[in-house]
């Protein structure tokens, strides 16, 4: 009898693993298909039969993940962390399904657990640094009223585009139908096309938009031409009757255009970039319609999703561009669309937000983006907040959230701005410290309105959009400036302005700061006291920091730019002499592929005629040493330099020693042969300022050209 029972449950115990493995097979073809809503019964009873399956558990969690179901994407999430075998990137996934649930403290920890697993991946870092300011999020949440639309069904709503006298949008909502057709991903049915007539939040009930550029399977989100005469719309790869899959058998999105009006549409092109192996989708067109931007998960991006650019040449388009490190992230950075003005709108998951998907806005300098800005409280939430467009006629905006039901479905809002407030701050050019009592008068064509600043320098007047604004600072002993700006109401915060007022000089010192490779010029560098630490001003739009200087001494100027090697320049005092101008021009070296050490420097100062490591040097090479250790993947560049005294060959052979001294030091210490790269020397080719042969320098100047800079160029891989 015992022996038959034993017999009995070893027969029951392998029908269960059998049972198991079934069901996390077939929850794999799904996981494998994306189709997530159908993979998640399948692991669930699973997971209820045996708890401890972890690639079950990992692929639930990313099913929930992916589906957006926040309370039960945190459940599962919680459980994978826990597993030995859990990759890093859990930890990340489990920190931001904790803010997006508001739960803020718990998730700094995992983020900075994430920080330490993977130091090559900087979005921990700016999470973490997004928890820390999270309070700034809501500074202007009281002066926007934002309202959910009426015309929102109980499924999917999203992706407003501005069209004739109303919105075109996205909609998986139900419709007649004798079958149901429904997403493999979402488990809801496929996405139409609707229009709806209306503004704010007056809207009449939508309608299907034309027929002729819809399927019967996703079509949406739309983008329109300024004139409503050129359509983009994300679609499925298909075309015709023909279905067509990537090598993993997954239907990936494309985008296909057409010209035309509301009742007469051309036939649908692909877009010329399309490719069965990765998505494009949410297309967005500047308003001259020279520039089509997009997502897209090409190779060669630098995470999920990227928002790409490519320029129109007569009938087709340029090849894509990525908008690079500024604006695309490791995360997923999608929903472009841009304003009149130039500012670009899009959401992200990879730059510092509330949580979720948040709505950010850059601007194209020419040659480089703005760093984007979180436009806050309550137009981002800690769920998911995209696809935002604005009515510039009207300074009415809509976006897209699934904020009303944790996650899931998501909605159409209208948000209006309820004022206008001219914000900003009175400071000495010199210090930087805000000037009191300055005097402020700020001017229209029809009036003039007067403020005096307190202890912190800071005024703030009532504004409006589209006016043409005379600002004038003025203060006793610092002279006066007059400025004019325009609000165009493009962006959703508060005008804010810096005015710089300085005492009156006979002369003024330039910093003139270039891309080294492009020689354009480099908007919004940052310019810095060496010694001291002090920020004194960045650089302008056309890439010049100017201010009026008191010739003294000798001052040691540190210029930093996002994405660039930072530069150490020499401004020489001109104490005793006859003020001069001063201009100084600065080439900058892109960082390429760095990040997030593009700003990590040490340098090693010399004596005359020397290449031995000095006692004071030798603190500045443990710290070099310690940093190397730590970021195993980190590959540095070696260059030394030398004075302009002695003859150029012999400078051209200590500059040598210099470098050759340095990489010993390191190998000395155990640093491995991949981690110290490029070592070069240029004798007193390269000076960080004006003392060459026939120039009066003091001994302070000829010092900081005996150098030998360590900079970080490459990350191994």
């Amino acid at each position: 009898m015992k022996k038959s029972l034993i017999c009995f449950l070893i027969c029951l115990l392998s029908v269960n693993i059998y049972a198991q493995k079934a069901l996390v097979r077939k929850g794999d073809a799904f996981y494998k298909q994306m189709a997530y809503a159908e993979a998640i019964p399948y692991y669930t009873k699973a997971l209820k039969k045996d708890s401890t399956l972890q690639e079950a558990t990992f692929r639930l969690a990313d099913c929930y993940r992916l589906t957006n179901n926040r309370l039960m994407s945190e459940h599962w999430l919680e459980k994978a962390v826990q597993f030995p075998g859990a990759l890093p990137i859990y930890k990340f996934y489990y920190g931001q399904s904790l803010m997006n649930n508001g739960k803020y403290a718990k998730a700094r920890k995992w983020m900075e657990d994430f920080v330490v697993d993977n130091t090559k991946d900087g979005r921990g870092q700016a999470f973490t640094r997004a928890i820390d300011m999270y309070e700034s999020f809501f500074a202007d949440s009281t002066n926007f009223v934002v309202t959910k639309l009426g015309i929102n069904s109980e499924n999917a709503d999203f992706g407003a585009a501005l069209y004739q006298d109303g919105i075109v949008f996205a909609s998986s909502r139900k419709e007649h139908e004798t079958i149901e057709r429904t997403h493999a991903w979402t488990g809801q049915p496929f996405l139409n096309l609707y229009y709806s007539r209306g503004k704010e939040t007056q809207f009449r009930d939508p309608e299907l938009f034309n027929n002729s550029l819809q399927t019967k399977y996703n079509d949406g989100p739309v983008c329109f031409s300024k004139k409503g005469d050129e359509v983009w719309i994300t679609r499925n790869n298909i075309e015709g009757s023909k279905v067509h899959k990537s090598k993993e058998k997954v239907v990936k999105l494309k985008l296909f255009t057409a010209k035309g009006n509301g009742n007469d549409w051309s036939k649908l092109e692909p877009f010329q970039f399309n490719n069965d192996e990765y998505n494009c989708a949410h297309p967005a067109l500047s308003p001259d319609g020279k520039r089509l931007y997009f997502s897209s998960d090409m190779p060669g991006g630098k995470g999920g999703m990227d928002i790409y650019m490519c320029e129109r040449t007569g009938t087709s388009w340029g090849r894509p561009i990525n908008l690079g490190d500024t604006v695309n992230t490791k995360g997923n950075d999608m929903f472009p669309n841009v304003m009149d003005d130039g500012t670009l709108y899009f959401s992200s998951d990879g730059h510092p937000g509330i949580g979720g998907l948040d709505i950010f806005y850059t601007r194209d300098l020419g040659n480089r983006y703005l760093i984007p800005v979180n436009v806050g409280y309550p137009l981002n939430t800690p769920d998911d907040d995209f696809g935002m467009v604005y009515d510039m006629k009207n300074k009415i905006g809509y976006l897209s959230s699934n904020r009303a039901n944790r996650g899931f479905d998501d909605d159409l809002y209208t948000f209006k701005k309820k004022s206008l407030r001219i914000k900003g701050i009175v400071v000495d050019k010199e210090t930087g410290n805000p000037v009191k009592e300055a005097r402020i008068e700020l001017k229209t064509d029809d009036n003039t309105v007067n403020f005096t600043t307190g202890e912190n320098g800071r005024f703030d007047f009532p504004g409006e959009f589209d006016i043409k604004y005379i600002l004038k600072g003025a203060a006793n002993g610092l002279g006066d400036t007059t400025m004019n700006f325009t609000i165009l109401g493009s962006t959703p915060n508060d005008a804010f302005v810096r005015v710089e007022l300085g005492k009156p000089s006979e002369f003024a010192m330039k910093i003139s700061v270039f891309d080294g490779e492009t020689k354009q010029p480099l908007p919004g560098a940052t310019i810095k006291d060496e010694v001291t630490g002090s920020t004194l001003g960045s650089t302008d739009l056309a890439g010049d920091y100017k201010q009026a200087i008191v010739p003294q001494k000798d001052e040691q100027i540190l210029i930093s730019m996002p994405g660039y090697r930072p530069k150490v320049i020499m401004l020489k005092g001109q104490e005793g002499e006859t003020p001069q101008d001063l201009t100084y021009t600065v080439e900058m070296t892109p960082a390429k592929d760095v990040s997030p050490f593009e700003n990590w420097y040490k340098i090693v100062y010399y004596d005359l005629d020397k290449f031995n490591i000095r006692t004071d040097a030798l603190e500045t090479m443990e710290e070099v040493v310690a940093f190397l250790k730590e970021n195993p993947q980190v590959k540095i560049s070696i260059s030394s330099h030398t004075d302009s005294r002695a003859t150029k060959e012999y400078n051209e052979r200590l500059s040598e020693n210099r470098s050759k001294t340095i990489k010993k030091f390191l190998q000395d210490r155990d640093i491995p042969k991949q981690q110290i790269g490029t070592v070069t020397w240029s004798g007193e080719g390269v000076m960080v300022n004006k003392c060459g042969d026939d120039d009066p320098c003091t001994e302070e100047m000829h010092q900081l050209n005996r150098r030998t800079e360590i900079t970080v160029n490459g990350i191994l891989k």
